[in-house]
C-alpha cells in the first residue's frame, strides 16, 4: 500500500490536489483523475482499495466526482472513501445546461449506442452519500438515479448489482448545431459526439447567454459571486435544455437531511 505522502507519488500532489484560484478552479472542470483506483485511508491518499466495499453504495461518478481534488473539498482525506475504475456503456458525458456556484459548466451523462467511456465509481456509505446529496444539488441541478444493468463494468472486480449515479434536472446544453458536446479531458470508445474544452464550453455560454462586453475571468466573477446573475442564467439555460429520449437510467425518489453544500 503507497501512501500519497511517500516520497515516489510526490509529483501526484500538484496533479490531484492543486491549489486552484477561483479562475482556474472554473476552467479546470472536471479536474485530473486517475486510470487506477484509489482510496483516501487515514489521512493520505491511497493508490489501492483500503475499505471492505459491503453494504456500500456504488456512485458512477461521470463529472468532477470522479477527481480526488473534489472528493478532498467535499468530504477531506480523513473520510474513508474507495474509488474504483468503470467502464460506462451506451452513453457519453456531455456538458449540462447548468453552471456551477464556482463558475464551471457541469456534466451530465448523455444516451450514446455503441460508445463506452472511461469513468470511476465511486463507494459511499449512508452518511456519505447524503452529504453527496447535498453538494449535488438532488432534484434542483441533479436527479438521483438507478443505472440500466449492464452499462456499468467495475473493472477490478464482477460487481452485478445496481449502481447508481446523478443526472442533470434540466439536461443538456445544446450548442449551435442543437447537438450536446462532449468534455474532451473525459476518455472514452467509438466516439460519434463532438468534444469541447471547459474554458470552450464557457466562452460559448458567456457569448450566447452572458456578456461579451468583459472578459471570461470578469464574467466568471459575476457567476461566481453574484448569485441572483447566476440564476438568470440558468433560468436561460433551462429554458433552452434537452432532455433524452430514451434514458439509460430511472429517476430515483431520495430525501436528504441538511442544508445543501455548494
Amino acid at each position: 500500500m503507497s501512501s500519497f505522502r511517500e516520497k515516489q507519488d510526490a509529483t501526484n500532489i500538484d496533479k490531484f490536489f492543486p491549489n486552484f484560484s477561483p479562475f482556474e478552479r472554473a476552467i479546470s472542470y472536471p479536474y485530473p483523475a486517475p486510470d487506477y483506483s484509489f482510496s483516501f485511508y487515514k489521512g493520505s491518499f491511497v493508490k489501492d482499495i483500503c475499505h471492505k466495499l459491503d453494504n456500500r453504495i456504488p456512485i458512477l461518478s461521470v463529472g468532477s466526482n470522479r477527481s480526488p481534488y473534489q472528493l478532498k473539498r467535499k468530504f477531506t482525506l480523513n473520510e474513508d472513501i474507495s474509488v474504483t475504475t468503470a467502464t460506462l456503456y451506451d452513453s457519453d458525458i456531455v456538458y449540462s445546461a447548468s453552471i456551477s456556484a464556482y463558475g464551471s459548466v457541469p456534466a451530465t451523462q448523455w444516451p450514446c449506442e455503441g460508445v463506452s467511456v472511461n469513468l470511476n465509481v465511486l463507494w459511499l456509505k449512508e452518511d456519505q452519500l447524503n452529504k453527496m446529496h447535498l453538494t449535488e444539488g438532488l432534484g434542483i441541478a441533479y436527479d438521483f438515479v438507478k443505472l440500466k444493468l449492464e452499462t456499468v463494468k467495475i473493472k477490478d472486480f464482477e460487481y452485478k448489482k445496481d449502481i447508481y449515479g446523478y443526472v442533470s434536472v434540466p439536461g443538456i446544453l445544446p450548442f449551435q448545431d442543437k447537438f450536446p458536446k462532449r468534455l474532451s479531458s473525459i476518455s472514452g470508445q467509438n466516439i460519434k459526439l463532438n468534444d469541447l474544452s471547459e474554458i470552450n464550453a464557457l466562452k460559448y455560454m458567456q457569448d450566447t447567454y452572458g456578456s461579451k462586453s468583459i472578459n471570461l475571468n470578469e464574467w466568471l466573477n459575476k457567476i461566481i459571486n453574484e448569485k441572483e446573475y447566476r440564476f438568470s442564467i440558468l433560468q436561460n439555460l433551462r429554458s433552452k435544455a434537452i432532455k433524452p429520449k430514451n434514458p439509460n437510467w430511472k429517476i430515483i425518489q431520495a430525501t436528504t437531511k441538511g442544508e445543501l453544500i455548494v
